[in-house]
């Protein structure tokens, strides 16, 4: 399992339209920016989202009776548009791919919203011998974003930065936020698992 492919801060604020072009424009550098300084921030430091996910998920299996063998050169392949699993080989009864969608801190968009962790997890469980696809769901865990047929997983609501500043002042408490998303997504992915 890697690391999500979209680590970003968001605010998802329309003041910047108010300004027109020109105010948009800077909007849209300072966006990147603060970007860059977290993703950075997160890329240089000693929390990986991934490493955590693959641990709390085999725990949270293995602690429902399930027995788990983790593949970390097995993945799903692109053929022809969707995901191919038929080169994956192993003598389980079940193959579980997981993946992250976006992650980061989001701003819901309302003036002086505060930064909220966000996480986005899918989980597909399939057939060993078929490749058939038996359970498929995504989680999103932290920020109540709208992602259709998402089940949502409450978590981290003591994690919240009023402003970018406050949040990259305590970006090890925002990480932390973060890791308790991955960790309510593992808990509740192993219970739809059972």
């Amino acid at each position: 399992m890697s690391e999500s492919n979209s680590v970003m801060v968001r605010n998802l604020s329309g003041l910047p339209a108010l300004g027109g072009a020109i105010g948009g424009a800077i909007a849209g550098g300072a966006e990147a920016s603060r970007n860059k300084t977290f993703v950075d921030a997160y890329n240089g430091g000693s929390t990986k989202l991934a490493t955590l996910l693959v641990s709390d998920l085999q725990r949270e299996l293995a602690g429902n009776g399930l027995q788990v063998s983790y593949l970390p050169d097995q993945f799903a392949k692109s053929k022809d548009g969707s995901d191919d699993y038929s080169h994956i080989q192993t003598d389980s009864d079940a193959i579980l791919s997981v993946w992250f969608g976006p992650v980061g801190q989001i701003a819901n968009g309302a003036i002086d919203a505060p930064y909220e962790p966000w996480v986005i997890v899918h989980v597909r469980l399939l057939n060993s011998q078929t490749k058939k696809i038996l359970s498929q769901k995504t989680y999103t865990a932290g920020y109540k974003s709208k992602v259709d047929g998402a089940v949502f997983v409450p978590c981290a609501t003591n994690y919240r930065f009023d402003t970018f500043a406050q949040l990259m002042a305590d970006f090890e408490q925002s990480v932390k936020g973060l890791s308790e998303c991955e960790k309510a997504i593992a808990r509740q992915a192993a219970l739809d698992l059972q």
